[in-house]
């Protein structure tokens, strides 16, 4: 397998949340040059945050783009080299209220490298609880829902949660919750 390079590139779109850029691009084995399009987004995190009496913290919100309600983990973008850790930390604690007794993180994945540049750090965090109202940006419109692990597994297989993300984030919770070789900041 032999590796695309790389002609020229070019700025197409950016805003604060992504930028799209085109790639020209050859392939040591092909004769064209074809056209890439990569979004340029910063990371993010996910948490799976659990409050002390083991309830799953979900935010409920209106996504535009399915125009439908979603069941979500509090996740959010990393902010210009902002640790991971504090970010799961501070967007708990703006879109939820509850800050962590533990976290973890559980996994780094990319978040699509066919289109995206950016990665997806997964958090448990563990012995949440109440501590402030929410601190929602100003496009934000969150409700906070608890939920226990049974109503959560029901919640995925009827459909309710449907975001893919969201879903991967409770495997790898439901997976790897009982581990003690977990990244730890306690």
């Amino acid at each position: 397998m032999k590796r695309w390079t790389i002609k020229s590139e070019r700025k197409l779109f950016s805003s604060n949340v992504f930028a799209l850029r085109e790639l020209r691009c050859t392939h040591p084995d092909k004769e064209d040059e074809f056209g890439f399009y990569i979004l340029n987004s910063p990371d993010w995190i996910n948490v799976v945050a659990v409050t002390e009496d083991g309830k799953i913290i979900f935010v409920r919100q209106h996504r535009l783009g399915t125009d439908e309600y979603t069941y979500e983990t509090p996740t959010g973008l990393m902010e210009k080299d902002e640790d991971p850790f504090d970010a799961a930390r501070r967007e708990l604690l703006e879109e939820t209220g509850y800050s962590p007794g533990s976290l973890r993180l559980m996994k780094k994945l990319s978040a699509n490298p066919a289109i995206q540049n950016n990665y997806i750090y997964f958090f448990c965090a563990t012995g949440c609880t109440g501590i402030s109202e929410q601190d929602l940006d100003l496009q934000e419109d969150i409700d906070v829902e608890l939920y226990t692990e049974d109503q959560v597994v029901n919640m995925i297989e009827e459909g309710v949660i449907n975001h893919s993300i969201i879903v991967n984030a409770l495997n790898l919770y439901f997976s790897d919750k009982k581990r003690t070789d977990l990244i730890s900041t306690d």
